[in-house]
């Protein structure tokens, strides 16, 4: 990923979300592949087979005063969010010739840890690639292995000034396909099979956070969650009229409070 795409994915964007029931996605997706391009990393690590299905998992971060997941109920527009992604790919088609379930699968050893604030529509991210292993240390503000340093220097500095320590509070995994415009402007992503965890024991040491190792789930998602993010102007034609076709349902859909909700509730 260059510089520019790394300063669009992670700058200033609007950011609009839809509720879409599950019955829509061809379609949706149909007109989606007509007007943009596919989105698929290529940048080091990237998997290079082909045909691959993307998974998200997400870590979220909490106090044990719980003090994101609290201003996140009292203001879903402006809160401040702390997270760690692992993204991975399965490949269903070799499911046939493996002899491991590992074998069916490409991961690395990194995760994106990730500071997201959100002034009413528009979000703003900063984020380094550390090693999994490294997550505890940046949550006490002493986290090194970053190239980035001063995204790394923001993301330690956030970490100590809370004065609470921190702590895996809740997880999602969900599947997801994106789209991209040439010039990184506009970009629409369709998560699918969204499920809520708790935080497992020896979250940091076990070989991944692929979704057979969370346990089980305590919350599902029954539609699929479509976001829309783009660094100006109004959503193009095309677009607006394939949400309406799909009967998409704007909406102010937080993963981090539900997925905290499933776990807090009994």
């Amino acid at each position: 990923m260059t510089q520019t795409q790394q300063a669009l994915l992670t700058g200033d964007r609007e950011e609009t979300k839809y509720l879409v029931a599950r019955q829509e996605q061809r379609a949706l997706v149909a007109s989606l592949n007509q007007h943009l391009p596919s989105h698929r990393h290529r940048g080091e690590g990237s998997n290079p087979l082909p045909s691959p299905e993307h998974f998200v998992t997400t870590v979220y971060f909490d106090t044990p005063s719980l003090t994101h997941f609290n201003a996140a109920k009292r203001d879903g527009e402006h809160h401040v969010k702390l997270r760690a992604k692992e993204y991975y790919d399965v490949h269903p088609s070799l499911a046939e010739l493996a002899t491991d379930a590992a074998e069916v699968m490409h991961r690395t050893p990194f995760v994106w840890l990730e500071l997201k604030r959100r002034e009413g529509s528009r979000s703003q991210k900063q984020r380094v690639r550390i090693q999994r292993l490294t997550v505890p240390e940046w949550l006490s503000g002493r986290g090194t292995d970053s190239a980035a340093s001063g995204e790394g220097d923001a993301l330690r500095a956030y970490c100590a000034s809370l004065g609470e320590p921190l702590r895996a509070c809740s997880l999602v995994n969900y599947r997801r396909a994106s789209w991209q415009a040439p010039d990184d402007a506009l970009r629409v992503t369709i998560d699918a099979e969204i499920a809520f965890f708790a935080s497992p024991t020896e979250l940091w040491t076990q070989p991944s956070l692929a979704r057979s190792a969370l346990g089980k789930p305590r919350h599902r998602e029954s539609n699929l969650l479509v976001e829309v993010k783009r660094t100006n102007g109004a959503l193009p034609a095309w677009l607006e009229g394939a949400l309406q076709s799909a009967r998409a349902r704007p909406v102010a859909y937080s993963k981090f409070v539900r997925a905290t909700e499933s776990v807090l509730s009994p």
